[in-house]
């Protein structure tokens, strides 16, 4: 092989430029039927070696397919992305309290940071206390800040405590003072039931008007304390009676032998050491005064009265009568105007005739007592609202603003606070704020049914019935989780539950003392919150429940570890149209007494609630109708999302005086009177 030269093999094979030079892609290919093989010189190679040089450089031509990540003919240049950050506010030690809603009542746990996300298009993280928020568009990005800037928003509303602001309201254009009368002492005792005594003693307040000589008399209402004794010790038995009685003799008999040696000044300061405790049953201090005297003790004390005439004593004049004080002495010592001095007569002055001259600007007009107190009552009552609507428009939830009919009373009153006459302004302020006085409402009209009677024979016709069952209970859908209260509503016609609620927060309350009647109202906004009624242990709870179609006598179990049964009542509700667009419902509640019934045995324990006998109560509710429509709309509300109603369309602009505020407060005030003068 070495021998051979490289030349003899060259023409032996032809090379790759020789064949380029002298094939033509022009030519036509002459091929033969007969033979196979083809007259080309480049028989046997690849196809690729065949085309030109020119060729193998083009570019391809755009087709119809597309093998890479995009169909687009653009640059594969990244979109543009923006990002936004919310911080939480400082006083928020926990963002995930915000982000996250575990489960309650059967409803799956909420992560705000992937349903904003999703419903914005945008990518949500929390790093410590800062949301990170990354999107392709730039309305959305702000879209999602503002969402979560409203949670935060609606978070620290619903951890507000309730509003609670008071007005006075009387038909009178004299100027008048507030007594707070006690309970026991009020003229119409009668017509105020109460659910309980927790809260005793009881207030309620008084309009104290002035005399020709400008100091208050007595209210009207106000009665004088009996002089019989106490329910208390006519209450004891004979045998106790007689024991006192006994005991009462021996100690007259010994203060009688003692007050001979006692001196008159001392037998005074004795009188009045009495008296100053004689106010202690009904909750006042030593050293407070007696208004008019409803609050003196009339129990005689033999000590303080002469003892009988040991010898004949000379006679001696009587000494001069004194005239009595006058009434102001019974009343608090108030801030009045300082007397002025009479004037001293001088020496004559010469007096001096002026001209007559243009006469300046006419005073304006003085607005009276009655416009005063409704400009007042108005702004206080719509600011309260106004709050409490505001913190509800991102509430996700049932919406209710009603008012309610019955009596405004008064607790928690010091004694420097019930002897002294207030002013309508400075109950808020002062009263409530300050000193800590509590109104409380009493939450029912009447348990009479001759007065419900009578209220409701005021309207011609009724808009329809309905009855149902509110049980009150424990419950939970998990072991480890602690019971929670829930109100389940049931219809009395057949075994259903109609709604849940599992929580509810009164935002707003006002309270309307109206102080010459016997009737006040109060209006509420509140919210509940629901959950499903097809989840465990509702469903389970469901089952065990049966109900009579004669007797309307309920028959249930609890779901051991899971429900539990509190209490029920049973409420049948009549609506009455007012007129438009006010609705008044009135209700009879009966608490229904449970009853255990005995076990047969397989471990069974059923529960009668003995419909018919329990005791019961009416109330009367007024719904202003057009609100409905809005407040369904926060039903459906997105995550971060403010409802589109706003609080002039609830309340009316501030100062308008034919806004839906001020018809309903007319409403109420109309009702309330016209339900007066019925009772």
């Amino acid at each position: 092989c070495d021998r051979i030269d490289d030349k003899l093999m060259m023409g032996t094979y032809e090379d790759i430029e020789g064949i380029s030079e002298t094939y033509s892609p022009s030519q036509p290919i002459i091929s033969s039927s007969s033979s196979p093989v083809a007259s080309s010189p480049a028989v046997g190679r690849a196809p690729i070696l065949d085309q030109d040089k020119n060729e193998v450089g083009k570019p391809e031509k755009k087709g119809a397919y597309y093998y890479n990540e995009t169909e687009s003919d653009g640059s594969d240049s990244e979109e543009e992305e923006f990002v936004e950050t919310f911080s939480f506010a400082k006083n928020v030690r926990k963002p995930t309290d915000i982000l996250n809603v575990p489960s309650i009542g059967g409803k799956k746990p909420i992560d705000y940071l992937t349903v904003i996300g999703n419903d914005t298009d945008t990518e949500c993280s929390l790093v410590d206390k800062t949301v990170k928020i990354v999107g392709s568009n730039e309305a959305s990005v702000k879209e999602a800040h503002q969402r979560f800037k409203n949670l935060q928003t609606i978070y620290k509303r619903s951890k507000r405590p309730t509003s609670v602001v008071s007005c006075v309201h009387i038909q009178s254009n004299e100027d008048c003072g507030i007594y707070f009368c006690h309970l026991d002492h009020f003229a119409h005792k009668a017509h105020i039931e109460l659910l309980s005594m927790k809260d005793a003693p009881y207030f309620v307040l008084l309009p104290v008007f002035r005399d020709e000589r400008g100091a208050y008399q007595k209210p009207k209402d106000l009665l004088e304390a009996s002089r019989t004794a106490p329910p208390a010790v006519r209450a004891q038995t004979p045998c106790i009676q007689q024991q006192q009685q006994q005991q009462q003799q021996q100690q007259q008999q010994q203060r009688q032998q003692q007050q001979i040696e006692i001196s008159l000044e001392e037998r005074m300061k004795q009188a009045t050491f009495k008296t100053t405790y004689a106010n202690a049953q009904y909750g006042m201090a030593p050293d407070q005064r007696p208004l008019w005297g409803e609050n003196k003790n009339f129990v005689t004390n033999p000590s303080m009265q002469a003892p009988p005439p040991s010898a004949p004593r000379a006679p001696v004049n009587p000494p001069p009568i004194q005239t009595p004080k006058p009434v102001e002495d019974d009343f608090p010592a108030l801030p009045t105007a300082p007397t002025k001095a009479p004037a001293k007569k001088g020496r004559a002055k010469r007096v001096m005739r002026i001209g007559s001259q243009k006469s300046g600007r006419g005073t304006p007009a003085v607005s009276s007592h009655v416009e005063n107190r409704q400009k007042y009552n108005l702004h206080v009552m719509r600011t309260a609202l106004a709050e409490g609507l505001e913190s509800v428009r991102g509430y996700k939830g049932n919406i209710k603003l009603s008012a309610s009919m019955g009596k405004v009373l008064w607790t928690r009153l010091q004694s420097d606070t019930q002897k002294i006459i207030w002013t309508y302004e400075k109950i808020n302020d002062i009263l409530i704020k300050e000193k800590g006085v509590k109104p409380t409402f009493n939450g029912l009209v009447t348990k009479d049914n001759d007065i419900i009677s009578k209220i409701t024979d005021m309207f011609s016709s009724t808009n329809g019935n309905y009855g149902y069952y509110e049980v009150h209970a424990r419950a939970r859908n998990q072991p480890i989780l602690p019971f929670k209260p829930v109100v389940i509503h049931m219809s009395q016609q057949a075994v259903d539950i109609k709604k849940i609620v599992v929580a509810s927060h009164k935002v707003t309350e006002v309270n309307w003392n109206i102080l010459n009647q016997k009737f006040d109202f109060q209006m509420n906004l509140q919210t509940e919150e629901l959950t499903r009624t097809d989840v465990k242990p509702y469903s389970t709870f469901l089952k065990k429940i049966s109900i009579s179609p004669h007797t309307r006598q309920l028959t249930y179990e609890d779901v051991p570890d899971f429900l539990t049964v509190d209490k029920i009542y049973l409420k049948n509700t009549t609506k009455i149209r007012l007129y438009f667009p006010f609705i008044v419902e009135i209700t009879r509640v009966e608490d229904i007494p449970l009853i255990n019934q005995t076990s047969l045995g397989y471990n069974i324990n059923k529960v009668l609630a003995d419909t018919g006998n329990g005791k019961s109560w009416y109330t009367i509710e007024i719904f202003y109708s057009s609100h409905d429509e809005d407040f369904k709309r926060n039903g459906d509300l997105p995550a971060g999302k403010f409802a589109s109603w706003t609080v002039d369309d609830i309340l009316g602009p501030a100062e308008d005086l034919n806004g839906p505020l001020a018809q309903f407060i007319r409403c109420m005030l109309m009702f309330t009177s016209r339900s007066d003068k019925a009772v």
